[in-house]
């Protein structure tokens, strides 16, 4: 599932690049918090079919409202990354592809706001066109409007994407991520990836990748509260239609 997760995340740059058709990785966080009673806790989850589990691993993320989303991974010697919290529909981060194209998005109230390098304008319009937008947004954010291409960018927050498979799944084997007791889903359109769902506490996606440590996708911070989560300043805002006039 690493590649459905970050498909889903940087759909907008794949689109714009045709660069992202697969993904490999490097990340190698573990989820935050230690052992606790309630985690030691079998939650059953390892004893229902691969697609009862993923639907609990959705309710569980669903229901802990917020959530840390951080990974990267390297395709054809370009690396992407992508780092998230994200609380409800309202989320803050940055994405990233090789040494110069990042983009900061923030959603808040259902607006969404992106805040590009020059290098990921000159990765998306090219290195003329990159100056001209640099010059044109002043280092503010830019307005993006749902529905337009680039706003696919905003899809790593939603849990049925970023759990969605490609194909049909089945249950793995049971191990750990760190301290941590998960049962293992595998994904018949991506061999190489897998999500690895917690069996002890709440049934929280603890991991997307190929194996338990390495590349890949961690989900952290379960229910945590992200101060930073804001809207601009209305004068810190440009309207994305006012610049290609």
């Amino acid at each position: 599932m690493t590649k459905i997760a970050f498909r889903a995340g940087l759909a907008a740059l794949a689109t714009a690049t045709m660069l992202l058709s697969g993904c490999g990785g490097s990340d190698s966080a573990e989820p935050k918090g230690g052992t606790t009673a309630a985690q030691a806790t079998d939650n059953g989850v390892a004893a229902l079919t691969a697609d009862e589990i993923l639907a609990k691993a959705k309710e569980a993320l669903t229901k802990a409202n917020s959530f840390h989303l951080a990974g990267s991974a390297t395709t054809d010697g370009d690396t992407m990354s992508l780092d998230f919290k994200i609380s409800g529909k309202d989320f803050a981060g940055t994405m990233s592809m090789g040494k110069d194209a990042a983009v900061e998005v923030l959603a808040v109230g259902g607006k969404q706001y992106m805040k590009p390098s020059e290098g990921f304008w000159a990765m998306i319009a090219g290195a003329e066109q990159a100056k001209t937008m640099v010059a044109a947004t002043g280092g503010k954010w830019v307005l993006v409007p749902a529905g337009e291409q680039i706003s696919g960018l905003f899809a790593a927050a939603d849990v049925n994407e970023l759990l969605k498979p490609g194909g049909t799944l089945s249950k793995g084997e049971a191990t750990k991520v760190g301290e941590q007791a998960v049962i293992t889903l595998k994904d018949s359109s991506d061999a190489d990836s897998q999500v690895f769902v917690a069996t002890t506490g709440e049934a929280y996606p603890v991991r997307i990748g190929p194996s338990i440590t390495g590349e890949g996708i961690t989900f952290s911070e379960f229910g945590a509260t992200f101060e930073g989560i804001v809207a601009p300043a209305a004068d810190q805002v440009i309207d994305q239609a006012s610049l290609s006039k």
